[in-house]
Formats: C-alpha cells, structure tokens, sequence
C-alpha cells in the first residue's frame, strides 16, 4: 500500500503553487484562529482556484454545524480536538468527508474506537502541540487501524514514520522555513522517501 502525504499549516500562494507540483496527496490549511499558520476560509476558495490536490480545512473550536459551514470551499474537514459523544453523533447530519484527530495515548483508546465508526480518516497525533508522537505506540495502533500519523514528523524521523506503515502521514511544522513558510528542499525530501 502507497502511503498517501498531507502537508499541513500551508498559508501562501507560493507554496500552494509548488506543493501542487508534488506528489502530494493533500493540502492543509489551518482555518482556526487560534494557530500561528491561520488562514481565512476564503483562503481555501483560492487555494481550489490554483490547485488541483484535495483541501483539507483544519479547525479546532465552534460547533460542528458552523465547522461544516466554514469549511464549504475545502474538501475535508478535518477537527482537531477530542469531540463529545454528541458531537460524534452529529457528524451523521452531513455528508462532508471529516478527519477526526485522535491524540496518541492509551488514554484515548477507547475514543479512537468511537472515532473510527465517524470517520475512515482518523490522525493519530500528538496529545501535546509541538511534541513527537510516541512512535512505538503509533506503531502498535497502526497495526491494527488504518489511521494516519502526525506530530514531530521531519527529515530526521521520517524513515521510521515510514516503518510503521501509516495509511497516511501528516507533516507541518517539520517542513518549515517559519510557521505557514514551507521549505520546498524538505518537501522534495520527504515526498522522495515516503513515495518510493
């Protein structure tokens, strides 16, 4: 199986133009305030102008309807935090393909159980921004669930992200020149080693 790549945090026009080139799978925008690489949702509008790569739209806070909505111009959306039973539920209203975050701990075993009957693209990510995810437990989860990987993911650990054979793997800051700047050197890297 081809591992598919998303490169995240995207917020120029450049870097849509030279990630769009690549063997790339996805192209993430943080469409969240709260993040040093947001975009506007009518960022993504552009975005689907200028590219042809699927779109993903991250966001954190609000309610899934307003989520949904804000995200109209992207072709998933992916939630990056842990959501309520309800809000689970909720995710049967609308027919947008979702990317559920799942935080990589055995404390959140049982919430990935409920996560995987919402979605069929589940980022197992680290619990804490900015930190590696633990590979040994992404491992020992990705042998028994296609799920993506994402966290502390770069050129120096990209070899062993590729090991465990991740449905997908998920790469921001690990590519960066700056926050929302990627380094098209690292891409190039990384695409080369994840797509053999």
């Amino acid at each position: 199986m081809t591992i598919k790549l998303k490169i995240c945090g995207i917020s120029t026009i450049s870097d849509i133009l030279e990630l769009s080139k690549m063997n790339i799978d996805y192209l993430g925008f943080v469409t969240d305030t709260i993040s040093k690489r947001y975009v506007k949702d009518e960022f993504i509008n552009i975005a689907k102008k200028i590219s042809e790569k699927p779109i993903v739209s991250v966001k954190v806070n609000g309610k899934i309807s307003e989520l949904i909505e804000k995200a109209k111009y992207a072709d998933l959306l992916q939630i990056h935090r842990v959501l309520s039973d309800s809000e689970l539920e909720e995710l049967n209203s609308y027919d947008k393909r979702i990317i559920l975050y799942v935080p990589a701990s055995e404390k959140y075993l049982a919430y990935l159980n409920k996560a995987i009957r919402y979605s069929d693209m589940i980022l197992l990510d680290s619990p804490k921004k900015g930190v590696q995810i633990d590979l040994n437990f992404a491992r020992k989860i990705a042998k028994e669930y296609d799920v993506g990987i994402g966290g502390g993911i770069n050129i120096n650990n990209i070899d062993k992200v590729i090991e465990i054979d991740p449905k997908w793997i998920d790469i921001s800051s690990g590519v960066e020149v700056y926050p929302g700047k990627k380094d098209t050197q690292k891409v190039i890297e990384i695409v080369r080693r994840v797509k053999v």
